[in-house]
Protein backbone atom coordinates (compact mmCIF):
# COMPACT_ATOMS: atom_id res chain seq x y z
CA UNK A 1 0.00 0.00 0.00
CA UNK A 2 1.20 3.06 -0.83
CA UNK A 3 1.10 6.29 1.40
CA UNK A 4 -0.72 9.14 0.12
CA UNK A 5 0.20 11.81 3.11
CA UNK A 6 1.97 11.84 6.14
CA UNK A 7 2.61 14.32 8.40
CA UNK A 8 4.30 14.93 11.93
CA UNK A 9 2.34 15.57 15.31
CA UNK A 10 3.22 19.38 14.61
CA UNK A 11 1.75 19.39 10.72
CA UNK A 12 -1.21 17.82 11.87
CA UNK A 13 -1.82 20.17 14.88
CA UNK A 14 -1.40 23.14 12.41
CA UNK A 15 -4.16 21.58 10.39
CA UNK A 16 -6.35 21.05 12.90
CA UNK A 17 -5.47 24.71 14.20
CA UNK A 18 -6.10 26.21 10.87
CA UNK A 19 -8.92 24.01 9.48
CA UNK A 20 -10.83 25.52 13.33
CA UNK A 21 -10.16 29.48 12.84
CA UNK A 22 -11.56 28.95 9.51
CA UNK A 23 -14.54 27.51 10.86
CA UNK A 24 -14.97 30.16 13.79
CA UNK A 25 -14.70 32.87 10.49
CA UNK A 26 -17.30 31.43 8.78
CA UNK A 27 -19.99 30.93 11.38
CA UNK A 28 -19.31 35.17 12.57
CA UNK A 29 -19.39 35.78 8.59
CA UNK A 30 -22.65 34.10 8.48
CA UNK A 31 -24.50 36.00 11.15
CA UNK A 32 -27.73 37.51 9.68
CA UNK A 33 -27.76 41.02 9.17
CA UNK A 34 -30.79 41.43 11.16
CA UNK A 35 -29.13 40.01 14.38
CA UNK A 36 -25.75 42.03 13.66
CA UNK A 37 -28.42 44.79 13.70
CA UNK A 38 -29.72 43.82 17.60
CA UNK A 39 -28.03 46.47 20.42
CA UNK A 40 -25.19 44.62 22.03
CA UNK A 41 -25.52 43.66 26.04
CA UNK A 42 -25.53 47.83 27.91
CA UNK A 43 -25.55 49.44 24.62
CA UNK A 44 -28.79 51.45 26.46
CA UNK A 45 -27.44 51.84 29.90
CA UNK A 46 -28.60 49.16 32.41
CA UNK A 47 -30.17 47.46 29.77
CA UNK A 48 -28.59 43.58 29.63
CA UNK A 49 -29.64 40.84 27.42
CA UNK A 50 -32.18 38.08 29.02
CA UNK A 51 -30.48 34.66 28.64
CA UNK A 52 -31.78 32.49 25.87
CA UNK A 53 -34.02 35.00 24.20
CA UNK A 54 -32.46 35.81 21.01
CA UNK A 55 -34.81 34.15 18.19
CA UNK A 56 -33.76 34.13 14.40
CA UNK A 57 -36.34 32.87 11.71
CA UNK A 58 -35.85 33.51 7.68
CA UNK A 59 -38.97 32.64 5.32
CA UNK A 60 -41.26 29.46 6.29
CA UNK A 61 -39.85 29.67 9.91
CA UNK A 62 -40.94 32.86 10.69
CA UNK A 63 -44.17 31.35 12.29
CA UNK A 64 -41.32 31.13 15.05
CA UNK A 65 -41.22 34.68 15.77
CA UNK A 66 -45.10 35.81 14.77
CA UNK A 67 -47.04 32.59 15.67
CA UNK A 68 -50.49 33.23 13.77
CA UNK A 69 -49.67 36.93 12.61
CA UNK A 70 -46.87 35.19 10.11
CA UNK A 71 -49.23 36.44 6.77
CA UNK A 72 -49.07 39.87 7.63
CA UNK A 73 -45.29 40.04 7.93
CA UNK A 74 -44.07 37.87 5.01
CA UNK A 75 -47.29 39.15 3.18
CA UNK A 76 -45.83 42.95 3.57
CA UNK A 77 -42.29 42.05 2.06
CA UNK A 78 -40.48 40.47 5.90
CA UNK A 79 -37.50 38.23 4.24
CA UNK A 80 -36.11 37.19 7.96
CA UNK A 81 -36.36 38.57 11.38
CA UNK A 82 -34.40 38.65 14.53
CA UNK A 83 -35.74 39.24 18.07
CA UNK A 84 -34.21 39.94 22.01
CA UNK A 85 -35.44 40.55 25.26
CA UNK A 86 -33.26 43.08 27.07
CA UNK A 87 -33.54 43.52 31.10
CA UNK A 88 -32.67 46.31 33.55
CA UNK A 89 -34.20 45.08 37.17
CA UNK A 90 -37.87 44.80 36.53
CA UNK A 91 -38.13 46.98 33.01
CA UNK A 92 -38.13 44.65 30.08
CA UNK A 93 -37.68 46.04 26.49
CA UNK A 94 -37.91 43.68 23.40
CA UNK A 95 -36.59 44.58 20.11
CA UNK A 96 -37.19 43.08 16.52
CA UNK A 97 -35.46 43.70 13.06
CA UNK A 98 -37.25 42.73 10.22
CA UNK A 99 -35.59 42.58 6.73
CA UNK A 100 -37.74 43.40 4.00
CA UNK A 101 -37.31 42.50 0.12
CA UNK A 102 -36.72 46.01 -0.41
CA UNK A 103 -36.72 50.15 0.67
CA UNK A 104 -40.20 50.74 -0.89
CA UNK A 105 -41.97 47.13 1.56
CA UNK A 106 -39.95 48.33 4.59
CA UNK A 107 -41.43 51.89 4.21
CA UNK A 108 -45.13 50.34 2.86
CA UNK A 109 -45.19 48.33 6.21
CA UNK A 110 -43.72 51.02 8.45
CA UNK A 111 -47.06 53.11 6.69
CA UNK A 112 -49.31 50.51 7.27
CA UNK A 113 -48.37 50.37 11.14
CA UNK A 114 -48.93 54.45 11.10
CA UNK A 115 -52.35 54.14 10.16
CA UNK A 116 -52.89 51.18 12.45
CA UNK A 117 -51.81 53.39 15.24
CA UNK A 118 -53.78 56.62 13.96
CA UNK A 119 -50.15 58.41 14.03
CA UNK A 120 -50.66 61.51 11.62
CA UNK A 121 -46.93 61.81 10.12
CA UNK A 122 -43.27 60.40 10.92
CA UNK A 123 -40.65 61.61 12.04
CA UNK A 124 -37.77 61.58 9.20
CA UNK A 125 -33.94 61.93 9.36
CA UNK A 126 -31.59 61.91 6.42
CA UNK A 127 -31.27 58.11 7.26
CA UNK A 128 -34.45 56.91 8.80
CA UNK A 129 -38.42 57.41 9.25
CA UNK A 130 -39.83 56.37 12.39
CA UNK A 131 -42.65 56.92 15.30
CA UNK A 132 -43.67 55.95 19.00
CA UNK A 133 -47.29 55.09 20.46
CA UNK A 134 -47.10 55.08 23.72
CA UNK A 135 -51.07 53.48 24.11
CA UNK A 136 -51.88 51.00 24.96
CA UNK A 137 -47.92 50.59 25.47
CA UNK A 138 -44.97 52.32 24.61
CA UNK A 139 -43.70 50.91 21.26
CA UNK A 140 -41.65 52.36 18.56
CA UNK A 141 -41.01 51.67 14.63
CA UNK A 142 -38.30 52.32 12.55
CA UNK A 143 -36.79 51.92 9.11
CA UNK A 144 -33.17 52.35 8.00
CA UNK A 145 -32.94 51.11 3.96
CA UNK A 146 -34.80 47.88 3.76
CA UNK A 147 -34.66 46.99 7.40
CA UNK A 148 -37.62 47.62 9.63
CA UNK A 149 -37.59 47.42 13.55
CA UNK A 150 -39.83 47.74 16.34
CA UNK A 151 -38.96 48.42 20.15
CA UNK A 152 -41.84 47.52 22.86
CA UNK A 153 -41.78 48.49 26.76
CA UNK A 154 -42.47 45.70 28.40
CA UNK A 155 -43.91 48.07 31.31
CA UNK A 156 -45.26 51.36 31.77
CA UNK A 157 -43.13 54.43 33.62
CA UNK A 158 -42.45 57.78 32.54
CA UNK A 159 -38.46 56.65 31.28
CA UNK A 160 -40.57 53.64 28.87
CA UNK A 161 -40.40 56.30 25.84
CA UNK A 162 -37.35 57.99 26.33
CA UNK A 163 -35.77 53.76 26.70
CA UNK A 164 -37.63 52.96 23.72
CA UNK A 165 -36.61 56.62 21.62
CA UNK A 166 -32.67 54.85 23.12
CA UNK A 167 -32.60 51.08 21.69
CA UNK A 168 -34.35 52.99 18.45
CA UNK A 169 -31.25 55.17 18.55
CA UNK A 170 -28.98 52.02 18.62
CA UNK A 171 -30.87 50.55 15.86
CA UNK A 172 -30.75 52.63 13.48
CA UNK A 173 -27.09 53.63 13.86
CA UNK A 174 -25.97 49.77 13.86
CA UNK A 175 -28.22 49.51 10.87
CA UNK A 176 -26.29 52.71 9.04
CA UNK A 177 -23.14 51.05 9.94
CA UNK A 178 -24.09 47.95 8.73
CA UNK A 179 -25.64 49.06 5.45
CA UNK A 180 -21.89 51.11 5.52
CA UNK A 181 -20.07 47.90 5.29
CA UNK A 182 -21.57 45.81 3.00
CA UNK A 183 -21.40 48.51 0.35
CA UNK A 184 -17.23 48.41 0.51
Amino acid sequence: MKTIWTTTPTAFLAVVVITLLFAVGATGASTPAVQKILPAKDSVKGFGIVAGSLQYAKGADLTKIYNGAVDLYTGNGVLAAARQLYQRKNDYVEVTVHEMKSEKAALDFLNYWKKEHGVKSLTKTKTSSSFIVTKPSCMGYTVVGKYFATVSALYSSDSAKNDVKSFMKVVEKKTIDLTKESSR
